[in-house]
């Protein structure tokens, strides 16, 4: 309806502007908002107060002119504008009872905004270090991305899932040299305390354990030093792939899955990087100082010049980082979208350098920085030691809470915002747990439609001509909060704010306990309960489209 509505507007200004002589003059965008109060109707436009200007006229005045014109439209009660020259829209009762038959018959189909048209889109997320188990910090940023993806694909962008497996650098030798510690360990070579900065979690010691059963006793010298990496790749090449492994399937578990996976080394082996830095040599961007070699990312709007290739010859992540990107961009992609921990908040910048000194628009690449999560159990903090190398793994988490519980709590607050995820909560069968309160929202419905079927009751949508008697407040309120999810889609795809879909699903949910409560739906009024069956049944699709985009199941019975 917000669309139509806008197509409205857009028609009285174009006629005005006719009447006036002024159908050359450039437009401005016209907006059509939901109305503030109930008391201003459905929608309102501010496009008087822009026209006043390149019209030069009085804001009011050209008001009345488009009120004029769209009292002419029948989905119209009334217009009325308010204050300076706010166009104030109030939609008749039998338009929104037409939409209602409208939503049911576009049936899955309903709320597929093409705001992308099929512009390719990249979204790398995850992309944990292969050193480790994923963690519930990971867990959310998987969630960020999953649902993003979905609901971009959803609004006619062509999208791709991809993760990076970060496998080359310093922390591919320490995860190397900490296998070797526990293995050696095993055998009797090691004792006390495994050395600072090596990997210290309990998951070490099972890869040994299973090295060991797999490869046998002599793998190693047992009086190698710690610093003597000869033979070191086997046990980094070991670990690494275990991990990854566990990590894909602790993924999958989750229900997210990637298009993609790209390796880290395969860029350095395959010349790739060198190629990116011959390209922004080539382009200007880099310079020798100290003998090192310098991106000029100040140039671009970062705080600072970064190494890309230090005085020693090696290259720094960053110089892998570039390459990966141009080649993203080689690959055709029109949208890079990056979703990282918060952490890497002064990343952005000289990312954002390298892509436009290689040439490409600043704006085709995003960023969504992923804030951390505080594990609590009714209330009480969860006690983690990072030094111990204890934390709270995603895999721990899915098996307490499960994977839709999970998902929808990651979700419920801003990415760029902490979150509290606790555990009890999750688990709790109330109203006070969002994704029970959700989920139970579609599972009453289902449970008025097979009451309906046993007492004879029409519940195909497609066979429905009319909802005449739809008339009460909390009916029209929410057949406007179904109509409302197709603007809510395209705006969360448009903002990347993909936690937009649990704020409107607690809002659709509450409004429809609210509706049972107050209102029989199966009554012996036969007309009024064809029609709220109609009714229950649309915010049942909607229900159900939006617990989809989330991941989450929805369920017929609880």
């Amino acid at each position: 309806m917000k669309k139509r509505v806008a197509e409205y507007v857009a028609r009285a200004v174009a006629a005005v502007a006719a009447a006036r002589g002024l159908d050359r003059v450039e437009l401005p965008e016209i907006g059509v908002e939901l109305a503030r109060e109930k008391a201003f109707g459905d929608f309102s436009a501010n496009i008087a107060m822009q026209l006043a200007r390149p019209w030069r006229d009085s804001p009011r005045v050209i008001a009345q002119a488009l009120k004029t014109e769209l009292d002419k439209e029948a989905d119209f009660a009334r217009v009325t504008i308010d204050g300076p020259g706010f166009i104030n829209m109030t939609i008749e009762l039998s338009s929104w009872q037409r939409r209602l038959l409208e939503i049911l018959q576009a049936g899955a189909d309903f709320a597929r905004p093409d705001c992308g048209q099929g512009r390719r889109v990249l979204v790398e997320f995850v992309s944990a270090n292969p050193t480790g188990p994923l963690h519930i910090g990971h867990g959310r940023g998987a969630a960020v991305g999953d649902v993003l993806s979905r609901i971009l694909s959803r609004t006619g962008y062509v999208v791709d899932r991809e993760y990076y497996v970060n496998d080359a650098g310093n922390q591919m030798l320490v995860l190397g040299r900490s296998l070797r510690w526990r293995y050696l360990e095993l055998l009797g070579h090691r004792q006390g305390e495994i050395p600072e900065g090596y990997y210290r979690g309990d998951y070490m010691v099972g890869l040994a354990q299973t090295l060991r059963r797999e490869q046998g006793d002599e793998l190693v010298a047992v009086d190698v030093v710690e610093t003597d990496d000869s033979g070191l790749e086997t046990f980094t090449v070991y670990a690494a792939d275990a991990i990854l492994a566990g990590i894909r399937d602790d993924l999958r578990a989750f229900g997210v899955d990637f298009d993609n996976w790209v390796r880290e080394k395969d860029f350095f082996s395959s010349g790739r990087v060198e190629a990116a830095l011959a390209d922004l040599q080539e382009r200007g961007g880099l310079y020798e100082e100290e003998g090192a070699l310098w991106f000029a990312s100040s140039r671009f709007g970062d705080e600072k010049d970064r190494v890309v290739v230090r005085a020693n010859g090696v290259k720094t992540y960053f110089a892998s980082d570039i390459a990966y990107h141009r080649e993203k961009y080689e690959r055709g992609y029109d949208l890079l979208i990056d979703i990282w921990g918060a952490d890497h908040h002064g990343y952005v910048p000289r990312l954002r350098a390298a892509i436009e000194a290689l040439g490409h628009q600043p704006k085709s690449f995003a960023t969504i920085l992923v804030q951390l999560v505080s594990l609590t159990r009714a209330g009480s903090p969860v006690a983690m030691s990072t030094r111990a190398g204890e934390f709270v793994t995603l895999e721990e988490v899915v098996r307490e809470v499960g994977k839709d519980a999970a998902r929808y709590f990651f979700l419920t607050r801003r990415s760029d915002s902490q979150l509290d995820f606790d555990l009890e909560l999750a688990k709790a069968s109330n109203n006070a747990n969002p994704v029970f309160y959700a989920q139970y929202a579609h599972a009453r419905i289902c449970s008025i439609l097979r009451k309906a079927r046993e007492e004879g009751l029409p519940v195909d949508p497609s066979a429905a001509r009319a909802a005449s008697s739809l008339v009460a407040p909390e009916e029209i309120d929410l057949i406007r909060k179904l109509d409302d999810f197709s603007a809510l889609l395209e705006s969360a795809a448009r903002t990347l704010e993909p936690h937009r879909l649990t704020y409107y699903l607690d809002d659709l949910a509450a409004q429809l306990h609210s509706y049972y409560n107050r209102c029989r739906v199966l009554s012996e009024d036969l007309e009024a309960s064809r029609d709220r069956i109609l009714l229950v049944s649309a915010v049942r699709q909607v229900i159900s489209i939006c617990l989809g985009l989330l991941g989450v199941s929805a369920p017929e019975k609880m």
